[in-house]
């Protein structure tokens, strides 16, 4: 099974959640809305899948972030010249995955909360994003990889992560949850992401659509109390690629303001204290407006 869009790093399980808008697709912290209204039509449209003692290759760029996944069995001409490989294995990946993006997209965009969330981004002419799909590793373990005999085999020589490893941070911090560097830590979280671009703005019945229109999914909402009949305009876009997401990572941001810090702390607890992940489709996440789980919400899908 193929990872969602590699994320170029890993982010809290519970900070994103199938269904779920937000203003950066790797600051979830940051603003995003979760309509509660359409959980249950949002859900209905996801389907699952779980794999045991997942296996994986993974590529991360000289700044450390990930680049590519090439699976279990990978070809040997596709990371032959790649110079930073990692071998992944978890316990278990979990994919949850919007059979209608469009429709869950829709049944989102009904909520007059979220309209009114996606209204004033609109009136600031500023792009968000809808989740329509998540990879999840849970207790995956890291380390480095090389060819053995220069590339003449498929064999890989495996070793820890040393102290200088160019990887994401979350693996190699030390005194964390995660372990020491050298003791095989292990570290649950999103991994991948089925990220759509979308775009909004203010519009009227009568005015045309632009040529960067192209390649979106257009739904419309009347925009109550409006003297002009105002039309709110809503387009989905298609899924960004790993690359994209890979230099969307602002690398001074995260050196400088520490982001990283919580997700050192990743864990699926949650998710483990579930019978059977099957029972549980939604982790807790954002809920309404705010930026973290409302308190009183916590409980919800539990």
């Amino acid at each position: 099974m193929v990872l969602h869009g590699l994320l170029p790093k890993p982010l809290p399980s519970n900070d994103v959640v199938v269904g779920q808008l937000l203003t950066h697709p790797l600051h979830p912290e940051r603003d995003g809305f979760y309509s509660q209204k359409a959980h249950e039509a949002v859900d209905e449209l996801n389907d699952y899948h779980i794999q045991l003692r997942y296996k994986d290759v993974f590529a991360a760029d000289a700044e450390g972030r990930f680049m590519s996944s090439y699976g279990s069995k990978y070809e040997l001409g596709r990371i032959y010249r790649q110079p930073n490989l990692l071998t992944v294995t978890a316990e278990q990946m979990i994919q949850r995955t919007s059979q209608r993006p469009r429709d869950a997209f829709n049944a989102v965009c009904n909520d007059p909360e979220a309209q009114q969330w996606i209204y004033n981004l609109a009136k600031q002419q500023q792009d968000f994003y809808v989740v329509v799909g998540i990879t999840e590793l849970h207790k995956a373990v890291f380390k480095r990889a090389k060819l053995r005999d220069a590339g003449a085999s498929r064999s890989l020589h495996e070793a820890p992560l040393d102290k200088d490893a160019r990887v994401p941070r979350a693996l190699s911090r030390r005194n964390s949850t995660l372990g020491g560097l050298g003791s095989e830590p292990s570290i649950s979280g999103v991994f991948g992401m089925d990220v759509r671009r979308c775009t909004a703005r203010i519009s009227t019945p009568a005015e045309p659509h632009k040529l960067e229109d192209i390649g979106y999914h257009w739904f419309y909402y009347d925009v109550s109390g409006s003297a002009n009949k105002e039309q709110l305009i809503v387009g989905l876009g298609e899924p960004l690629k790993a690359n994209e997401l890979r230099l969307m990572l602002d690398l001074n941001e995260e050196t400088v303001q520490g982001n990283l810090d919580a997700i050192s702390q990743l864990s699926l607890d949650a998710l483990s204290a579930a019978a059977s992940p099957m029972l549980k489709p939604s982790s807790p996440a954002l809920r309404g407006r705010s930026p973290s789980p409302h308190p009183q919400l916590k409980g919800i899908a539990q």
